[in-house]
């Protein structure tokens, strides 16, 4: 027994003395290990870095390479030390970014292990588990790299500061590091910025606030997103009151607290305000394409080239500021706009209008927002995807007559319909029933598809004919327009929009160049075909306020009708989306809320001036250029010569004034816009005509006349060499119109005279061609010829496509509708269904 025994501990003595050994190297190893990272760390960590910034900022190019912004850390930081911030203070932050931070010595192995499983699932570097104490690491004495080393470097700095500095001092360093938006490092100046108040007087909601704010500092930013801080805010007191730092009591009443209100709006020095929205959305794309966040930027050293066009962008700015661009303000707000144009070549974002009073880091009207696109939605899921299946053109008869699609029905907004109208036709008039009637015919599905084709996602409530007229669930941006008729303006080819060209850091190495994403979507043939209508749109169409003399224009109006009023006039959104050979552009206009006290009345005639007068300044000194056919298409490029302007045509009415003075109310339409001319008038003789007014400029003029005489009007533009040129005709007051006007004067009858005007029915033979800004407008009367006015209608028809936006150019009547079939609803048989038209009974509305 006792032999075998020996035996076996002579067999077991080999491993012992292999394992042994192993164990003193492993533990030597760690050990090594262990001091080699406090080593690492320590040389790592320049104290310096604690006392300042880069004092070199982030710049933004243009498309140009000049710099139009900088990014950096406001200098009015205010240090404070760890006995002047308060214990609430330290412990919201402790509570939502390291709830361990005062047991563990620089690294939480939990959080590790989880970033760590992060990274192998993300199957790249991604942020994450890191303590106050590696926070602080990475982002004082770190370069800005984003590499699995990093993480390294972080761990070992982390450790280091654990040994040489308490607790306390960690902490009162990165309370005065932390990023808190808006170009504001460290809780002390962060407390004067959002509370005017010192960070010794922040209570529980104030200072669970700022804890919210880190994690990401525009998403959570108070004054960006009140709803969304507000809730952040409230969580962090949740987690304060479970890890017992305030009571139930005390965090209800935090709860209860209002969150601080912007009171200036140029927070930020380094960017001109003009162009804060573009900038803001520049700092959002390289984060989410990039992985660059904001805190990263605006520390400094990064050169950020953007396909920025400053030109374009000051012609936006200029428009946006004229109100005589817009409709009419409501009773407590005013009309809000937005606006993008991109480079359809290549995507690239080269201006933005977040609103008419964006507010920096807030919400973005051209990217932010969701509306519905009424009919500037037709070309891409009805009239593209017909002409791509090969079986339809733009001369293709389309059914016009009025009819209901399986319980839904649209109405054209003029009340008239006919047998049949071509394609063509139907776009430049912006038909609702045409667009409708042909979806239905291809498919629903199809319609869908190419929608996500175009890059733009539906929801599946949009799953019905609705969106043959922009009638979506969810709605779209401008941007997200711009975007789609790219395709339009690049031989089907739709380029993805972007504003970063390239993005490089020097000190790091750091260089990335934008790769130009494009699909073709829709053929180069079918492009033209759609293409060729939009243009007609513009010359011939509900476009027309978009003409740019001497530039080749295509484009598209819609409009959505309010949802709080009857007026034929009021609509919730109105919009234009157009092109040229060098940019696409997407304006909208609408309140951000709609209520009985704010209701907008005027068609997407506005945006379509927008748009015209932005490229027509933004492209001044641009050599014009024309679209080119296909080859297939047998056609030569587009002709750029100037067009033909239409004829200067004047009209005279007399009015009296509240003081009982006669005066003559002139308006005039034609001529470029910034004309000057010059107004002449006479009774019998043209020879001996006398100047009125020299050199006037507008659309109207009011001329204080002392007698009743039947004067006679002429008005002749001015040349830019001084001289006169063309005249317009001539306008006669009517003299039994006169008489009346003065008999009805003497009588004082108020039922003919109002506020000393004529009634409109004597007004200009009883067409009102002015709108409320006394600006010439071509609307037509509301009133179908079957008597049926738009306010009559059943409202099932009225929340989709052109509504008032296409009551703004006259109605077109195509040559081959026949004047009696107007007059008469048209029964049509039940035209061939798919599956999915039997739910189509849904209204449009928008989100």
């Amino acid at each position: 027994m006792a032999k075998a025994k020996k035996k076996s501990v002579k067999k077991k003595m080999p491993w012992l003395m292999l394992i042994i050994p192993f164990c003193v190297f492993l533990l030597v190893s760690v050990v090594g290990g262990y001091y080699a990272l406090l080593y690492a760390g320590g040389q790592m960590i320049d104290l310096s870095k604690l006392e300042q910034i880069k004092t070199e900022p982030s710049i933004v190019y243009d498309k140009d390479g000049n710099p139009i912004g900088n990014l950096y850390i406001k200098e009015e930081r205010k240090y404070v030390s760890y006995t002047e911030i308060p214990k609430h203070v330290i412990n919201a932050f402790v509570s939502v970014e390291d709830k361990r931070f005062f047991e563990h010595n620089g690294v939480d192995i939990v959080r590790i292990a989880g970033a760590i499983l992060k990274d192998i699932q993300a199957g790249a570097a991604v942020e994450g588990g890191s303590t106050i104490t590696q926070q602080l690491a990475k982002n004082v004495f770190l370069s800005q790299e984003k590499t699995f080393w990093r993480k390294t470097k972080e761990v070992s700095i982390a450790i280091s500061l654990e040994n040489n500095f308490t607790k306390e001092q960690i902490m009162e360093m990165y309370l005065n590091q932390v990023y808190l938006g808006h170009g504001i490092a460290g809780v002390g100046a962060a407390a004067q910025f959002y509370f005017h108040k010192d960070v010794k007087d922040l209570d529980y909601a104030e200072a669970a606030m700022l804890a919210a704010i880190p994690k990401a500092p525009s998403y959570y930013s108070p004054f960006n997103d009140p709803d969304r801080a507000k809730e952040r805010r409230d969580t962090i007191l949740r987690l304060m009151n479970e890890q017992n730092y305030i009571t139930k009591q005390q965090k209800e009443a935090a709860q209860n607290e209002p969150l601080p209100v912007r009171t200036k709006t140029a927070d930020d020095p380094g960017i001109d305000q003009n162009y804060q929205a573009y900038i803001d959305y520049v700092i959002d794309e390289a984060k989410s394409q990039y992985q660059i966040d904001e805190e990263t930027l605006y520390r400094g050293g990064w050169h950020i080239y953007t396909a920025f066009d400053k030109k374009v962008q000051d012609a936006m700015v200029n428009a946006f500021n004229d109100p005589a661009n817009f409709p009419a303000d409501g009773k407590t707000k005013k009309v809000e706009a937005s606006m993008v144009v991109v480079d359809p070549k290549t995507g690239g974002l080269a201006a933005m209008m977040g609103g008419r009073n964006y507010q920096p880091k807030g919400y973005n009207l051209a990217t932010d927002m969701r509306r519905q696109p009424g009919s500037t939605f037709k070309p891409l899921v009805v009239y593209a995807p017909a002409l791509e299946t090969g079986e339809w053109s733009a001369s293709s008869r389309l059914s016009n007559k009025r009819q209901s699609f399986n319980g839904y029905q649209p109405r054209n907004y003029n009340g008239k319909y006919s047998e049949s109208v071509s394609m063509k036709d139907a776009v430049t008039q912006s038909l609702n029933i045409p667009a409708v009637w042909l979806l239905q015919q291809i498919g629903i599905e199809k319609g869908l598809l190419y929608a996500e084709k175009f890059g733009i996602k539906l929801d599946p409530e949009d799953r019905n004919l609705a969106i043959a007229l922009g009638g979506l669930h969810s709605g779209t941006s401008p941007l997200q327009m711009a975007q789609a008729y790219t395709a339009f303006a690049n031989e089907g080819i739709m380029s993805k929009a972007h504003a970063i060209v390239r993005l490089e850091d020097p000190e790091i190495g750091y260089n990335v160049t934008a790769d130009v994403q494009q699909t073709r979507v829709i053929s180069e043939s079918t492009a033209w075909k759609m293409h060729s209508m939009l243009r007609n749109v513009i010359a011939d169409g509900t476009g027309k306020s978009a003409k740019i003399a001497g530039r080749p224009l295509a484009g598209k109006t819609g409009s959505t009708t309010s949802e709080v009023s009857d007026s034929s006039s009021a609509n919730k959104d109105v919009w234009f989306v157009g092109y040229t050979p060098e940019y696409v552009g997407a304006v909208w206009m609408g309140f951000d809320k709609e209520d009985s006290e704010n209701v907008m009345k005027g068609g997407s005639s506005f945006p379509a001036k927008v748009f015209g007068i932005v490229m027509r300044d933004g492209l001044k000194g641009v050599k014009s250029t024309g679209f080119a056919a296909p080859e297939e298409e047998d056609s030569q490029p587009e002709k750029t010569e100037e067009p033909k302007e239409e004829a200067l045509q004047l009209a005279a009415d007399m009015t009296i004034l509240d003081n009982g003075e006669l005066a003559v109310v002139l308006s005039w339409i034609g001529g470029q816009e910034g004309q000057s001319y010059n107004l002449y008038r006479y009774v019998d003789d043209p020879a001996q005509r006398e100047l009125v007014a020299a050199g006037i400029q507008g659309v109207s003029y009011q001329d204080h006349v002392e007698g009743a005489l039947p004067y006679r009007y002429i008005l002749i533009e001015i040349g830019a060499d001084g001289q006169e040129g063309e005249a317009s005709n001539v306008a006669t007051i009517n003299t039994a119109t006169l008489e009346k006007l003065l008999q009805d004067a003497k009588e004082h009858n108020d039922e003919n005279i109002e506020d000393g005007q004529l009634p409109e029915d004597q007004l200009n033979g009883g067409d009102d061609t002015t709108d409320q800004n006394g600006s010439w407008t071509d609307e037509p009367s509301q009133q179908g010829t079957d008597g049926q006015t738009e306010e009559e209608m059943p409202d099932n028809s009225g929340d989709q496509g052109d509504a008032s936006d296409d009551a703004e150019e006259e109605e077109m009547q195509s040559d081959d509708q026949q004047d009696g079939q107007e007059q008469q609803e048209i029964e049509l048989p039940p035209p061939p269904t798919e599956e999915s038209t039997g739910k189509e009974r849904k209204r449009n509305r928008d989100s």
